[in-house]
Protein backbone atom coordinates (compact mmCIF):
# COMPACT_ATOMS: atom_id res chain seq x y z
CA UNK A 1 0.00 0.00 0.00
CA UNK A 2 1.10 3.55 -0.68
CA UNK A 3 1.25 6.09 2.12
CA UNK A 4 0.37 9.76 1.96
CA UNK A 5 3.15 12.30 1.56
CA UNK A 6 5.90 10.22 0.02
CA UNK A 7 8.03 13.37 -0.02
CA UNK A 8 8.18 14.01 3.71
CA UNK A 9 11.18 15.08 5.71
CA UNK A 10 11.74 14.83 9.45
CA UNK A 11 12.09 18.19 11.23
CA UNK A 12 13.29 18.38 14.83
CA UNK A 13 12.16 21.39 16.88
CA UNK A 14 10.98 23.40 13.84
CA UNK A 15 10.23 27.12 14.01
CA UNK A 16 6.79 27.97 12.65
CA UNK A 17 4.59 31.02 12.13
CA UNK A 18 1.36 31.32 14.11
CA UNK A 19 -1.37 33.84 13.26
CA UNK A 20 -2.60 36.01 16.14
CA UNK A 21 -5.52 38.43 16.06
CA UNK A 22 -4.78 41.98 17.18
CA UNK A 23 -6.86 42.64 20.33
CA UNK A 24 -7.66 46.30 19.57
CA UNK A 25 -7.84 46.40 15.79
CA UNK A 26 -9.61 44.34 13.19
CA UNK A 27 -6.21 43.01 12.09
CA UNK A 28 -3.79 40.14 12.65
CA UNK A 29 -0.07 39.47 12.87
CA UNK A 30 2.26 36.48 12.94
CA UNK A 31 4.57 35.33 15.71
CA UNK A 32 7.39 32.81 15.56
CA UNK A 33 7.01 29.73 17.70
CA UNK A 34 9.52 26.94 18.25
CA UNK A 35 7.83 23.56 18.39
CA UNK A 36 9.42 20.91 20.59
CA UNK A 37 9.76 17.41 19.25
CA UNK A 38 9.82 15.62 15.94
CA UNK A 39 7.53 16.75 13.13
CA UNK A 40 7.28 16.21 9.36
CA UNK A 41 7.69 18.75 6.56
CA UNK A 42 5.38 17.73 3.73
CA UNK A 43 4.54 19.15 0.32
CA UNK A 44 1.09 18.04 -0.83
CA UNK A 45 1.28 16.70 -4.41
CA UNK A 46 -2.13 15.09 -4.93
CA UNK A 47 -5.72 16.12 -4.40
CA UNK A 48 -6.05 13.50 -1.70
CA UNK A 49 -3.10 15.00 0.21
CA UNK A 50 -4.52 18.54 -0.11
CA UNK A 51 -7.93 17.37 1.11
CA UNK A 52 -6.27 15.61 4.07
CA UNK A 53 -4.38 18.80 5.05
CA UNK A 54 -7.58 20.87 4.84
CA UNK A 55 -9.15 18.62 7.47
CA UNK A 56 -6.39 19.22 10.04
CA UNK A 57 -6.57 21.81 12.80
CA UNK A 58 -4.38 24.84 12.04
CA UNK A 59 -1.71 25.67 14.64
CA UNK A 60 -2.43 22.39 16.39
CA UNK A 61 -1.75 19.66 13.82
CA UNK A 62 -0.56 21.65 10.81
CA UNK A 63 1.74 24.67 10.83
CA UNK A 64 3.34 27.12 8.39
CA UNK A 65 7.14 26.84 8.48
CA UNK A 66 9.13 30.00 9.16
CA UNK A 67 11.27 29.33 6.09
CA UNK A 68 11.05 27.08 3.07
CA UNK A 69 8.27 25.32 1.24
CA UNK A 70 5.64 22.92 2.44
CA UNK A 71 3.84 22.52 5.73
CA UNK A 72 4.84 21.16 9.14
CA UNK A 73 2.55 18.45 10.47
CA UNK A 74 2.60 16.52 13.70
CA UNK A 75 3.48 12.82 13.40
CA UNK A 76 0.24 11.75 15.08
CA UNK A 77 -1.61 12.92 11.94
CA UNK A 78 0.02 10.19 9.86
CA UNK A 79 -0.47 7.25 12.21
CA UNK A 80 -2.42 4.55 10.40
CA UNK A 81 -3.05 6.71 7.32
CA UNK A 82 -2.62 4.84 4.05
CA UNK A 83 -3.97 5.27 0.58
Amino acid sequence: MKTLFKERRVETNPTVLVKKDHPLKNDFFFIRKKLVGTFFRVIPRTGKEVFFIQGLIKNSNVFTPETGNGLIISPSCLKGIQE
